[in-house]
């Protein structure tokens, strides 16, 4: 073992050694973060970085950490001959003897001296991979990363503390003298600049730490069952729903640690919410098989366990279903007290089955203030349609579908008949587009209705 000998009073092995020894932690470290990335799961949040991150582990591998192990070894052997020098120099009785063995104990100085700037060269290479795996790498492995980082930053400090400290043994200027000056002048600049990189780095951890910190207060609100047990009238649901929409939106890049949204629309995932926000497991079988509700056996698409924290949302219907009924299962799970597993046909949010209880009702109305925010809603419809309210008219038919308004009535002869139209369109005034419920990832009839709600449709 190595670092015994560093603890048993000797002068070998010395400093030079010591930051070589780093330079080999940062570096063992930076590969260890680098596997870690290449064999995750997750491996493919990784797949724009890891081509050049497998660069690195092959540079470590074939030439830097073994070059780090041959100069400590060489660091160890040259400083034991300095030791050497000095000790017959400091025995010597003689004046001229002892003078000419200084002159000795100098010149094994020197090479002594140079092996620190090739550590250092090679431990500012490591610095900058660590940095560069710090922001690529796996990311739960930055701790790893970080510690190399600095463990390198080290390094190199304690080079340019080695050739300060040799330097105060020559008391002449000579060629050799000033280039080791002008090296030493260069790693002093380039560890200003890779100080810089750890405070960057640590400022950003640091930040998001409180940020962390602080989702974690935000979204104690959602878990604390403020909601169950109290009277909800349609417009405090959507209240509650906006302010779950705005704290996703506020915390997005802690909810999505990769791929975060950019958009408002990218956010409307229920099962994100269900998983992230309030600690719920999500899965999606296959199948949950049939049930009887009501005194009618049915396919069930959703099912809640509220007591456990499990959703699951069958795949054996229309995407627009699933994540209708996943946003309506989110509606229970923020809003309802349900003792045991609560199981849910097929919903999409078309409001064909008004007759059901006032709870089933209300995780409806969740799910289509969820997926169909107003203010989204009325901007995307704005866009599509280029008017704030959808008025028949011979310019918005011609617009429509390139007919007459008498042609179009005799197909259109209801509120319900036009917004069914407009949700389903994916064509308006010679652009082409997908339909503002193909947007929103909902059905034809659950947009249509929302449309309606929303006074975006005149018939």
């Amino acid at each position: 073992m190595v670092l015994p000998r560093f603890g048993s009073g000797a002068h070998v092995p010395g400093s030079g050694s010591a930051t070589a020894l780093q330079g080999m932690l940062s570096a063992q470290l930076i590969q260890n973060v680098i596997n870690l990335t290449a064999n995750s799961n997750q491996k493919h949040h990784y797949k724009e970085w890891l081509p050049r991150l497998l660069v690195i582990d092959s540079k470590i591998k074939n030439r830097i950490y073994p070059s780090l192990e041959r100069l400590s070894q060489e660091d160890a052997i040259q400083f034991g001959k300095v030791i050497k020098a000095r000790k017959a120099r400091d025995e010597e009785i003689d004046p001229y003897k002892k003078n000419e063995l200084k002159t000795i104990a100098l010149q094994e100085l020197k090479p002594a001296t140079e092996l620190p700037i090739e550590i250092a060269d090679l431990c500012e290479e490591l610095a900058d991979f660590a940095a560069y795996v710090f922001d690529h790498g796996f990311t739960p492995a930055r701790g790893e990363a970080g510690v190399a980082l600095n463990s390198a930053v080290s390094a190199v400090a304690g080079c340019l503390s080695i050739i300060d400290l040799n330097l105060l043994s020559f008391d002449y200027s000579d060629d050799w003298t000033e280039k080791i000056r002008s090296e030493k002048s260069r790693l002093a600049s380039i560890y200003q600049d890779l100080c810089s990189e750890i405070t960057e780095r640590l400022e950003r951890l640091r930040a998001e730490a409180d940020q962390k910190n602080s989702f974690n207060l935000a979204i104690k609100v959602f878990r604390s069952d403020k909601w169950v047990r109290t009277r909800l009238s349609h417009s405090n649901i959507e209240g509650i729903v906006r302010q779950l929409q705005n704290t996703i939106w506020k915390y997005r890049n802690v909810i999505w640690k990769h791929d975060t949204p950019e958009i408002e629309i990218d956010i409307l995932k229920p099962e994100i919410v269900l998983e992230k926000i309030l600690g719920f497991q999500f899965n999606q079988p296959t199948t949950l098989g049939i049930h009887e509700i009501q005194g009618k056996q049915i396919n069930v698409a959703g099912l809640i366990d509220r007591k456990n924290k499990v959703v699951e949302i069958s795949q054996d219907f229309p995407l627009e279903i699933q994540n209708f009924t996943a946003a309506h299962e989110l509606g229970h799970a923020l809003i309802h007290q349900q003792n045991g597993p609560h199981r849910d046909r097929a919903l999409d949010g078309s409001g064909t089955l008004d007759h059901r209880n006032l709870q089933e009702r209300q995780a409806d109305k969740f799910a289509a203030y969820f997926l169909m925010p107003r203010k989204l809603v009325e901007t995307k419809f704005k866009e599509l349609f280029l008017t704030n309210r959808f008025k028949i008219s011979d310019e918005t038919v011609f617009a429509l579908e390139a007919t007459s308004v008498s042609e179009f009535m005799k197909k259109c002869n209801s509120l319900r008949a036009l917004s069914v139209i407009l949700a389903s369109a994916e064509y308006y005034d010679n652009v082409n587009f997908d339909s503002i419920s193909k947007q929103f990832h909902v059905s034809v009839g659950a947009m249509a209705i929302r449309l309606e709600e929303l006074k975006l449709v005149e018939f």
